[in-house]
């Protein structure tokens, strides 16, 4: 995960990987027709708002409950780079301590968590992944950058970059993935 990011909110990113348009036009359109950029916008305004404001954990559970009212949750305490993209939010949960990378790819149903509540370590997701629907990626595990993971792909080891894992449990199926394909 490349940590040269922007001090604020990497909105434009966002916008740009979600839409492929730039402009307050564009992102009110964005914001009442994407779901997905909706969702991230929200997430990142309530991390924004925790502790910059005298209500920010109220305002903080206020906006995460709105998450979950359309059917997603991502942990504020969740480390996320700009242009993350969700297709379809639906199902998506992002535990606290999981690290997403630049431009990364979530399908619905995706789970990003610790493998036990008592247990340490969570995901740490590369730049220019993609993970498909249903995928299961706990512990702290590794998914390189560009990899991909197949749909209900339950991941428990670390992913090498530019490959390919499927499966219950999943492997690596292919060394050097081809390039993403956005749906």
């Amino acid at each position: 995960m490349d940590d040269k990011s922007q001090p604020g909110i990497p909105w434009r990113e966002d916008l740009m990987a979600n839409t492929g348009r730039s402009g307050v036009g564009a992102a009110i359109v964005a914001l009442l027709t994407s779901p997905g950029f909706a969702v991230i916008t929200t997430w990142r305004i309530a991390k924004m708002l925790r502790f910059r404001t005298r209500w920010g954990h109220q305002i903080t559970w206020l906006l995460v409950r709105a998450l979950m009212r359309r059917g997603c949750y991502i942990s504020v305490l969740a480390e996320i780079g700009p242009g993350l993209i969700l297709p379809h939010p639906t199902g998506v949960v992002v535990g606290e301590g999981a690290r997403i990378g630049r431009s990364v790819m979530l399908y619905h149903n995706v789970t990003l968590g610790r493998r036990a509540w008592d247990e340490p370590g969570c995901p740490t997701i590369g730049d220019d992944a993609v993970i498909y629907t249903g995928a299961v990626i706990v512990g702290p595990i590794s998914i390189g950058a560009g990899a991909n993971v197949a749909a209900n792909a339950v991941v428990t080891r670390d992913v090498p970059p530019r490959s390919v894992a499927a499966g219950a449990p999943a492997r690596v199926v292919r060394s050097e993935a081809p390039d993403r394909m956005r749906a």
